[in-house]
């Protein structure tokens, strides 16, 4: 049995026992692993072996950067490849992605070259299994993000670093937190803490969150669509992805409909005037979910909706959501696309980049994914607008909740309250805000 196997082994157990004993088999799974996983002997014994690899490598002319196969996480963990880039300025450094991520992320001044190779779903499938062991000789090291592939997978183990070993650290940090436990924050520390000790940094520059790179067409395209397909006339604009790559990540149905109802029901009287106007995805996952959440609404309503295709391209979508004020979705691939600094790589067109995310959770730690500009341990997004995280209230989340694709309890059990009064709230606030920011106020 592979790793992967085990985990999904292993996730199918612990569902088993939160289905029946959502409190207590969740304090006991808590109790068990956090301890367990995340304790300083667990920690230091990673970055050892770590370190002792490190020192078998001569130097760092070809590095290898696999990402994990999801596109959000492709998207996040590119902070690795800047990391790399601050002590190797002049190395080639590579990286795999999936497919669909081209588009995205062609044209990152920090990946001499961009492998979009990986054609798996949730996991790596046979092809991509062998595409890293064809790849992975030809460099000096290789720096693992994908939880799915190990050692194994590996021709040459002592090259590869793996970002699953920092697992213990992000384990102990979210039990007591110092520092953002974000992804993308700790893929970035992943490599200064491993490299730091060993090689100076050639090129000292803050953190930056993630950034996507567009096409001047798909700028164009967003534009054409917004200006013929978006409701008309004033008043912000709200874009609510009602659809997760998950069920345990995906707000119920009945609230995505009442949030929507009172969305289009809110009046702007300021110097923008007008009502708020919503941008609603169809869905790909749970296909059609935009549609019946617009037959939600009394007919008088519908015409302040505008549906964005589930056809629409990857990079098109992504460039119309930079004409949001508001992005609203549950832990997803849009989600980190939206908090994302973005960037027209023609350099003709100006994005606004002034998006606040609203990021909504059930059944993951919104620390690890989220965003939100004042709570502490919270990454904040990379836009220049305010970004809000929220929890729905569950009696059996718990560690193991983490690994959400493999899970296979009841998903009704990550959203049994989730407070629709303060997300709406914090909303109306931020359009508010945003208005007379706009109207020099």
């Amino acid at each position: 049995m592979n790793s992967a196997e085990f985990l999904d082994q292993f996730s199918r157990v612990t569902s088993r026992l939160t289905q029946w004993f959502p409190r207590g088999g969740a304090k006991f799974l808590d109790g068990l692993l956090y301890p367990l996983l995340g304790n300083d002997f667990t920690v230091d014994f990673f970055d050892r072996h770590n370190r002792e690899n490190l020192e078998s490598i001569g130097n760092f002319q070809r590095i290898l950067v696999v990402s994990d196969i999801h596109i959000g996480d492709a998207v996040l963990l590119q902070t690795a490849v800047s990391a790399l880039r601050d002590f190797f300025p002049k190395a080639e450094i590579d990286y795999l992605v999936k497919k669909s991520m081209e588009n995205l992320l062609q044209g990152n001044p920090d990946i001499s070259e961009l492998w979009p190779a990986f054609t798996g779903g949730q996991f790596p499938n046979e092809k991509d299994i062998l595409t890293v062991q064809a790849l992975a000789p030809d460099y000096d090291a290789v720096f693992n993000l994908c939880p799915f592939l190990a050692a194994p997978h590996f021709p040459e183990p002592k090259k590869a670093f793996h970002f699953t070993s920092r697992a213990p650290f992000i384990i102990r940090n979210e039990r007591n937190p110092s520092m953002p436990g974000h992804l993308a924050y700790q893929a970035h520390k992943f490599i200064y803490d491993m490299l730091s000790p060993h090689f100076a940094i050639q090129r000292a520059r803050p953190f930056e969150g993630p950034q996507i790179f567009l096409a001047h067409r798909a700028v164009a395209e967003a534009h054409q669509f917004f200006r013929q397909k978006a409701p008309k006339g004033l008043g912000p604009v709200v874009f609510l992805n009602p659809d997760t790559a998950s069920p345990y990540t995906r707000i119920p149905f009945g609230e995505q409909a009442k949030l929507l109802k009172r969305l289009v029901e809110m009046p702007f009287n300021g110097d923008l005037g007008g009502i708020c106007r919503v941008l609603l995805g169809e869905g790909h996952t749970d296909k059609g979910i935009g549609e019946r959440l617009w037959f939600s609404l009394p007919l008088w309503l519908r015409d302040r909706v505008t549906l964005v295709p589930a056809s629409m391209e990857l990079d098109t979508y992504s460039a119309l959501i930079d004409w949001s004020d508001v992005f609203i979705s549950g832990d997803t691939g849009p989600l980190h696309i939206a908090a994302a600094r973005k960037h027209d790589r023609s350099k003709n067109t100006f994005l606004r980049n002034r998006t606040s995310v609203f990021s909504v959770f059930g059944g993951t730690p919104p620390r690890f994914s989220g965003y939100d500009s004042e709570l502490p341990g919270f990454l904040e997004s990379s836009q220049d607008a305010e970004s809000r995280s929220y929890q729905s209230i569950s009696r059996c989340r718990n560690i193991t909740c983490l690994h959400k694709m493999a899970r296979e309890c009841d998903a009704s059990g990550c959203f049994q309250e989730l407070d629709l009064d303060k997300i709406f709230s914090d909303i109306r606030y931020s359009l508010t805000k945003a208005e007379l920011l706009q109207a020099g106020v």
